[in-house]
């Protein structure tokens, strides 16, 4: 699929928060990605990178991401501060996606793939209002928004999925194969239902043995249960079938969430992933 452009980004090295003191140089995880072949990148939390280093490997931005508390009425304005800062960052770069992530609650993190027992929004308007709006202030400056359900937050199962992209025109849908697997929710499945919303793809995959242990969120992270493409639950065949059906061109971000203590070496595993997206096809 030539169509599809893979990036990296500092995330596969445990990159969330700009200001986490665990966080590792921005010049290894820039090696690193340019080291996988890579082209393109996610720029990661705003404040991370300098603003000239990716250019300085031959490495174009694709956009980067807001993971903040959507779900929280009263942290609106500062999430969409957050949101103007992001949107600065990528027109700096030369980057064309803002994705929109609401992060990992402590009520849902313990409920993290279980919908049976996770609880669900109560201000779920406040929450559907302030992703738009961070859609419109993108949209102002041609920047797509898309929303990216993740595990842990309060846009995570399929019912959830559907009441958002019902209720937010404005959004494309970001889908996370790895995320989409930790909900229960079938990537190929998704990918179909909603082509047409389908603007942005983050590709990672799941370890079975850690998932069926039912951890909290930011513990399965940190025992490695996301792992490179491949060694997981992702089916490489079925998802790059989806994506012809579906009629996908546009960016992959190749991702591995953890955190610095998790097992594995972030450059070995993109390097593996990569190599063995591009020979199912993919990127």
């Amino acid at each position: 699929m030539s169509c599809i452009r893979l990036a990296g980004g500092p995330v596969s090295w445990g990159v969330d928060f700009a200001g986490d003191a665990a966080n590792p140089p921005y010049a290894d995880v820039l090696d690193g990605i340019a080291g996988a072949g890579l082209d393109w990148l996610e720029l990661g939390p705003v404040g991370y990178l300098p603003p000239a280093a990716p250019a300085e490997r031959g490495l174009n931005a694709v956009g980067t991401f807001v993971f903040d508390d959507f779900h929280r009425p009263e942290a609106a304005g500062a999430v969409l501060a957050a949101a103007d800062a992001a949107l600065d960052a990528i027109a700096a770069a030369g980057g064309e996606v803002l994705v929109l992530i609401d992060r990992p609650s402590q009520a849902r993190v313990a409920t993290a793939g279980r919908s049976e027992a996770a609880p669900r929004l109560g201000p779920w308007d406040a929450m559907v209002e302030t992703l738009r709006r961070a859609a419109r202030r993108a949209a102002a400056r041609g920047i797509r928004a898309v929303v990216h359900p993740h595990s842990g937050g309060y846009v995570e199962f399929e019912d959830e999925i559907e009441r958002l992209l019902a209720d937010a025109p404005e959004l494309g849908l970001c889908l996370d194969t790895g995320h989409a697997l930790y909900a229960g929710i079938h990537p190929g499945a998704l990918i179909r239902r909603h082509a047409a919303r389908l603007q942005h793809l983050h590709l990672k995959d799941v370890a079975p043995a850690v998932l069926e242990r039912r951890l909290g969120f930011w513990d399965a992270v940190r025992a490695g249960v996301f792992c490179p493409v491949g060694d997981g639950l992702l089916d490489l065949a079925a998802t790059r079938r989806a994506l012809a059906d579906a009629g996908y061109a546009g960016f992959a971000t190749v991702e591995q969430d953890r955190r610095p203590d998790s097992p594995g070496d972030p450059v070995a595993d993109l390097r593996r992933s990569v190599r063995r997206l591009r020979a199912a096809g993919i990127g």
